[in-house]
């Protein structure tokens, strides 16, 4: 197998971390993956933050930094390049990287601001043959795969509804990994339409408007149904973990590791503890990376690829469109104006109706 350089943009701070519109480590995860990978070398980082690239170099030394990640592409003429970056500027990282002839990108969630961006990063992976995958890694984690095989062999009955609370938080940063992930257990059924409805307040967050609470409901082409509540825990425990309901059972998450099943089978909780968190976290970073390695070296399409992660980011934007149109949104996504987060139209609006 053929190595890799590698490079990140958009490092991230070097502790903490995590807090709703804060700064968060997420470059570390990437970097901690091509580290530990035997066809990848990590090279350098780039970030506008001084001390932040400073203490990046520091711990994974030795790697360059740069201040301006153009500069960074023209000088080290990296293959594979991480998107660690607020979400209003992947579109342009992608297209820049892409054109400067990396060959691999692994951009952040959630994808991207717009359908204009969307579309644009369609067309430029079309042009330049840049293989993108997204960072929706729960995909690779037994858990959540073990739910999947239960879903399909039919213990559950027929799918019917997946649902999900996230106290706190919206439907892009954090509801993003639902949406995807009631997408994978559907399996990869396409969504038909979103409904979407928000609380939107003054909140700023990861470069854009965030709303104080959003809820969107959609429809999949077999009749399943999806709803992510961004903003408040469900019963009993008023976790974020989802619920799985079919015709005859149910599955409910406790936490990454472990779920109770429901079903003529009886009731049984399922763990996944033989690996530590740690471990279990740096194992589904290292699966998105080989994805992507395999997928550049000529093989299948990783699942979190472009063609795949694209209908995902679909379903996060049309909930907000539809909010912000107040109507249902019928996918696949229709030609629209929106070339920003479609929040910000919202925050015009109340601005100008004071």
């Amino acid at each position: 197998m053929k190595s890799y350089r590698a490079a990140i943009i958009g490092v991230g701070v070097p502790v903490g971390g995590g807090v709703k519109g804060g700064g968060h480590q997420i470059g570390y995860s990437h970097a901690r993956a091509y580290q530990r990978h035997p066809h990848v070398e990590l090279v350098s980082g780039a970030d506008i933050n001084a001390a932040n690239l400073k203490a990046f170099q520091d711990v994974f030394a030795p790697v360059a930094g740069y201040a301006d990640y153009r500069e960074m592409l023209k000088a080290e003429s990296p293959e594979i390049v991480s998107i660690c970056t607020y979400v209003g500027l992947h579109r342009e990282m992608i297209e820049t990287c892409a054109r400067a002839g990396v060959k691999g990108i692994f951009c952040e969630k959630p994808f991207v601001a717009s359908p204009a961006d969307l579309a644009a990063v369609r067309a430029v992976a079309e042009e330049t043959g840049v293989r993108i995958i997204v960072a929706h890694i729960r995909r690779m984690m037994p858990g959540y795969q073990a739910i999947r095989a239960i879903i399909d062999s039919g213990e559950i009955g027929q799918l019917r509804l997946m649902s999900a609370g996230i106290e706190g938080w919206d439907l892009s940063e954090w509801g993003s990994h639902w949406l995807d992930m009631f997408r994978y257990w559907n399996g990869d059924k396409p969504a038909q339409w979103v409904l979407g409805q928000a609380r939107i307040g003054e909140t700023r967050g990861y470069g854009h408007a965030m709303e104080e609470h959003a809820v969107a409901w959609f429809g999949f082409e077999n009749g399943v149904r999806g709803v992510v509540d961004g903003g408040a825990g469900m019963v009993p425990d008023n976790s974020m973990w989802p619920s799985v309901e079919g015709t005859e059972g149910l599955i409910h998450m406790a936490g990454e590791d472990e779920f109770k099943v429901i079903s003529g089978r009886g009731m049984r909780v399922e763990k996944f503890d033989q690996l530590t968190p740690e471990e279990a976290h740096h194992a589904s970073w290292a699966d998105a990376v080989q994805s992507l390695i395999t997928w550049v070296d000529g093989g299948a399409e990783s699942p979190l690829g472009l063609t795949n992660m694209a209908h995902t980011s679909e379903l996060n934007l049309a909930a907000y469109l539809s909010i912000v149109e107040q109507d249902r949104i019928d996918l696949p996504l229709p030609d629209s104006t929106y070339a920003e987060w479609p929040l910000e139209e919202l925050v015009r609006r109340k601005k100008h109706a004071i």
